[in-house]
């Protein structure tokens, strides 16, 4: 007698982040899927995040034969299904079962290069549930195919963030970015993980960070002078943003006068304003 062991895809969540993505003033998602494909090869969201399970939901994915397996964009969860039905699973999954995973940022120059305002008493969250402290305009995981980027907007009140650290091990409460937490059953079917009669949908989320962009600041240590750029300019790991001396100044540069792109390590914020300072 033979048994087989079979695992299929629960749900996937796949991490983005435009600063890798991009290249110079060239847009990620406005690439062809040729140039997207080559982008991709070389992201890894291990280089800036650490996406790991809280220990309650260790515990759950033990229970109910499921598996968690990281990707080099973001991770994914598998479960053990009927040998019949590769979309049943072997036990029963109950609607309401939470699983979390906590967020922690390893690169100290994130916050450098990504679009977002970190506040010191709240997190982000990433859900298919709006907890019940949280106000109805709440925003929800997004999927692979909504045109949706990270934003301030899924930071959560003091209270939410209160009630999800009070949820975690005293060693897991240090350096939390934020928490994903998927329930099987979703606030509206789009975000469900399984269907009403509990068979696997397979959904697979995005969190998809945008790249920063600042007023790019030069200044002139032997001359004792400064410029900066009329508007801001991306900032990418990849590329080379080209600066026009007669446009992007004013009042204008010498047309022959070049200018380098700058660095993720010198930035400053005045009056709302990001700046990258390079020095010439």
């Amino acid at each position: 007698m033979s048994f087989n062991i079979t695992y299929t895809l629960l749900f996937e969540v796949t991490f983005l982040h435009n600063y890798f993505l991009n290249s110079g003033e060239d847009t990620y998602a406005g690439m062809s899927g040729a140039d997207k494909k080559k982008m991709l090869q070389n992201f890894d969201d291990d280089s800036f995040s650490t996406i790991t399970p809280t220990v309650e939901t260790n515990i759950r994915l033990k229970n109910y034969k499921m598996a968690f397996k990281p990707t080099k964009t973001g991770f994914r969860v598998y479960i053990k299904v009927k040998e019949n039905d590769e979309t049943d699973p072997y036990i029963s999954v109950p609607p309401d079962l939470k699983l979390d995973f906590i967020v922690s940022i390893i690169d100290y120059q994130f916050e450098n290069y990504t679009n977002l305002d970190f506040v010191l008493k709240q997190m982000f969250l990433f859900s298919n549930v709006k907890p019940s402290t949280e106000p109805v305009t709440f925003k929800y995981i997004p999927k692979i195919n909504d045109n949706l980027l990270i934003s301030d907007d899924y930071l959560i009140s003091e209270t939410t963030t209160n009630n999800f650290l009070s949820e975690l091990h005293t060693q897991e409460k240090q350096d939390v970015f934020g928490i994903i937490s998927l329930t099987m059953k979703g606030d509206n079917n789009p975000k469900n993980i399984v269907d009403a009669m509990g068979k696997i949908v397979s959904p697979n989320f995005k969190i998809h960070f945008d790249n920063r962009k600042t007023l790019w600041k030069y200044i002139n240590r032997k001359e004792e002078t400064t410029i900066e750029t009329n508007k801001v300019k991306p900032l990418t790991y990849s590329g080379f943003v080209e600066i026009d001396p007669v446009n992007d100044f004013s009042p204008s540069e010498p047309a022959n006068s070049q200018y380098p792109n700058p660095s993720v390590k010198s930035i400053t914020k005045n009056n709302g304003d990001y700046y990258s300072e390079i020095f010439i």
